[in-house]
């Protein structure tokens, strides 16, 4: 009976590295085309039952690991390697002119790509659109990283009265343990989204007003999205961005109007918005749902 052959860590390492790698190429494509941060965590989005905190957890340790695994792949093979690349470099010098054009292209494409030149840019733009489809009115946080915050402290923010945010989510079925959890930590206990939640704290007589000041991801939205966030009329929006000196449509990007004049996307946001500062917003009255 012949002996069993030994575990060779060669090839294990081999075959981790070819696995790791494919799983680095589909998440991060999955990070590429993902919604910002804000909306993700909000509304938990999810890809193949996977949120987006999973998605980039995964694409860390998995390549953490990989650049450990590959050190050791050049460990055992560094003498086929040394010989593969001495071979290569002899035969580069042989071919000067494959070697230059090689070199000029890979540095013409780095260079490009920080530059920002099209089409590389085009890219980058085309992921930023992907991601910017996600963001709406009504998936949208009434302030960044809103799941952070306690029912008090979020309540306090929207302007909506304490005791009325408690007693919406007891009637709701919403059973709160501790008062000093945050909204995303309610959503998990309860099995809701921190969006659901916040759904839950609202009644037709305490309804939840929010500023510019307090919102953001401005530089994502167009005109007519910022209009929508705060029940503005598109066509007031615009009339007090040419007032302003923009010309714009309800379409226009804030981040164009923004470089175009030398702005933040928050003084446009404002702008569009006008004198007052605080306008309850539409989204916030949406039905309860995933998002």
């Amino acid at each position: 009976m012949s002996e069993p052959k030994k575990f060779s860590w060669k090839a294990f390492i081999s075959f981790y590295v070819l696995f790791s790698f494919i799983v680095l190429a589909l998440s991060g494509l999955v990070l590429f085309v993902a919604p910002p941060g804000r909306v993700a965590n909000w509304s938990i989005w999810r890809l193949v039952a996977l949120s987006k905190a999973q998605w980039q957890a995964i694409h860390t340790i998995v390549a953490a690991v990989f650049l450990a695994m590959a050190a050791f792949h050049l460990y055992f093979n560094w003498r086929a390697l040394r010989a593969y690349l001495r071979t290569k470099l002899n035969e580069g010098m042989r071919m000067k002119r494959e070697f230059a054009v090689a070199s000029a292209i890979s540095i013409a494409i780095l260079t490009l790509t920080i530059a920002g030149v099209p089409p590389f840019s085009t890219v980058m733009d085309v992921g930023e659109e992907i991601k910017n489809g996600w963001a709406a009115p009504t998936n949208e946080p009434p302030i960044p990283h809103a799941e952070e915050l306690t029912i008090a402290k979020l309540a306090d923010t929207v302007k909506v009265p304490i005791d009325r945010a408690w007693a919406n989510l007891e009637r709701h079925g919403v059973v709160i343990e501790d008062r000093n959890m945050t909204v995303g930590q309610i959503a998990e206990r309860a099995g809701l989204t921190p969006q659901q939640v916040y759904q839950r704290i609202q009644s037709d007589d305490a309804k939840s007003q929010v500023s510019v000041a307090a919102s953001g991801g401005w530089g994502r939205k167009t005109v007519g999205q910022v209009c929508e966030q705060f029940n503005v009329p598109e066509e007031a929006g615009v009339a007090r961005l040419r007032a302003a000196g923009f010309e714009a449509s309800a379409t226009t990007p804030i981040k164009d109007l923004a470089v175009a004049g030398g702005k933040t996307p928050f003084d446009l946001a404002t702008i569009i918005v006008g004198p007052d500062a605080t306008l309850a917003s539409p989204a916030t009255h949406a039905p309860g749902g995933q998002g």
